[in-house]
């Protein structure tokens, strides 16, 4: 009888503890995941962890014995997650909003080299997430720790922002957002520039005054990694605005930002500085500061071929708007536009983070027409060695030189270039020139007059001559 209690107790030493290693932990099943409502910190394992047939897949990539997560009622703020992974076990962080039988994925994170895990995205207030975590398949299981936390957010009004604009920091995990105030007056445009550093993404919200929270309440502007904007409070709307800083991104670093604000100038808005015909000006942007825009103006007297020129070493983008702010054209460094009689704006803009000089050059042309004859018609019949008068008239009159361009037509070949002959008209628009075909057989003639300081380039069409004996 001591024998066999011997061999029952020997079995259940040897027996015991290799069971429970391979129970699966608690949160095995999504129906029974552990909570982990921020702030939390929770020891977890994949040791025993099996696969569901419903399990989802992250798009982080592909993984096996799943463990499982909860957070219910969520504060309506930031939520950062952090996982290390005991040993050599390799997986994926995955967070999915739940909608009522389905699973949304938020966002999710590779463990790296270092066997660590970090995520953060914003939670809808109330809202219910499931948080997965599962190894690579070529990964082994093993031990782990979860972390939550919410960090506060900033709340309204914010600090007030310094005349000369500040530079601040945030982490995406951390410190993830700061808050922002400066008096805006109703009816007074203001301008707003936010420029990140090392590229870095830090979007921007505007606020109206009297807010009580950021969460809850829409902003009347925002710009998804800063940016230029301006703003002009409407009747009855002034007041202290807030601006709510926030940064991007999943992984804690240090982002350096800086913001400014300041009222808004003709320069900025326009009409800006006057720019006349045959003129060129300079001036200066930074797209790290406040100063991202110049507004030119100009008018256009009769129907005309109009030139910009941008010239810079930065990266700045001209463009050209009608009087009813109609975009025309852009470039960043030359434009080409048929204008009809009125005013028009040059706007340059520096692209975020560039800062320079620039020199902006504006041509006028008088549209031209120009029109070709060979003895006073389109076609002249000629004998060998025989001459025709050809007259070249360029309307409205311009004085410069024009370019024929002589074809001769081959049976076999078709029309061919035969030769080029430069010619120059006067004050009164007209050049004349003595075409003698120099064999038998059909040649043609275009005339090209490549226009004047206030005349465009303009051409005729074909004029013909037929020389047989």
């Amino acid at each position: 009888m001591l024998r066999m209690a011997g061999f029952v107790a020997t079995v259940l030493i040897l027996t015991g503890p290799a069971a429970a290693a391979t129970a699966p932990p608690p949160n095995d099943n999504r129906a029974s995941a552990s909570p982990a409502n921020p702030p939390a910190s929770v020891q977890g394992t994949t040791v025993g962890a099996t696969d569901e047939a419903n399990d989802p897949r992250p798009s982080c990539g592909r993984v096996h014995s799943t463990v499982w997560y909860r957070i219910n009622d969520a504060p309506g703020r930031r939520i950062v997650l952090r996982l290390h992974a005991d040993g050599v076990l390799d997986g994926v962080l995955a967070v999915y909003e739940v909608q009522r039988s389905h699973l949304n994925q938020v966002t999710c994170d590779a463990t790296d080299q270092n066997g660590r895990a970090e995520l953060s995205f914003d939670s809808s207030t109330g809202a219910n997430y499931l948080i997965l975590f599962g190894r690579l398949p070529d990964s082994v299981d093993s031990t782990f720790e979860l972390r939550s936390t919410a960090p506060p957010r900033s709340k309204p009004p914010g600090t007030r922002l310094p005349v000369k604009g500040v530079e601040g920091t945030l982490d995406p995990l951390d410190h993830p957002d700061k808050a922002w105030s400066t008096v805006m007056r109703a009816g007074t445009t203001y301008k707003i520039n936010l420029f990140g550093r090392l590229n870095r993404c830090v979007d921007y919200s505007v606020y109206a005054p009297g807010i009580r929270d950021f969460a809850s309440t829409a902003p009347i502007l925002r710009r998804e990694c800063g940016g230029y904007a301006t703003y002009t409070p409407g009747a009855h709307l002034g007041g202290r605005y807030s601006i709510f800083v926030q940064a991007r991104g999943t992984r804690s670093a240090t982002i350096h930002y800086w913001l400014q604000a300041a009222v808004a100038t003709t320069d900025d808005l326009g009409p800006g500085r006057p720019i006349a015909n045959q003129q060129t000006l300079s001036g200066r942007l930074d797209a790290r500061r406040i100063h991202v825009v110049d507004v030119y103006h100009f008018d256009v007297p009769r129907q005309s071929d109009v030139t910009l020129h941008l010239r810079t070493g930065s990266q700045f983008e001209l463009r050209l708007l009608a009087d009813n702010g109609r975009y025309l054209d852009s470039s960043s460094s030359y434009i080409r536009h048929g204008l009809s009689p009125g005013q028009y704006f040059v706007v340059v803009r520096a692209e975020p983070g560039s800062r320079g000089g620039y020199r902006v050059s504006l041509l006028i042309r008088e549209i031209t027409q120009t029109t070709a004859l060979v003895g006073g018609s389109r076609s002249v019949t000629l004998r060998p060695g025989g001459t025709a008068s050809v007259e070249i008239r360029v309307t409205p009159a311009a004085a410069g030189r024009v370019q024929l361009r002589i074809n001769r037509f081959l049976l076999l070949g078709g029309w061919v270039f035969s030769r080029l002959v430069n010619v120059y008209t006067g004050s009164d628009g007209v050049a004349r020139f003595s075409w003698t075909p120099p064999a038998p057989g059909r040649w043609r003639l275009r005339a090209f007059f490549q226009g004047a300081r206030t005349a465009s380039p303009s051409s005729s069409g074909y004029v013909f001559a037929n020389v047989s004996s």
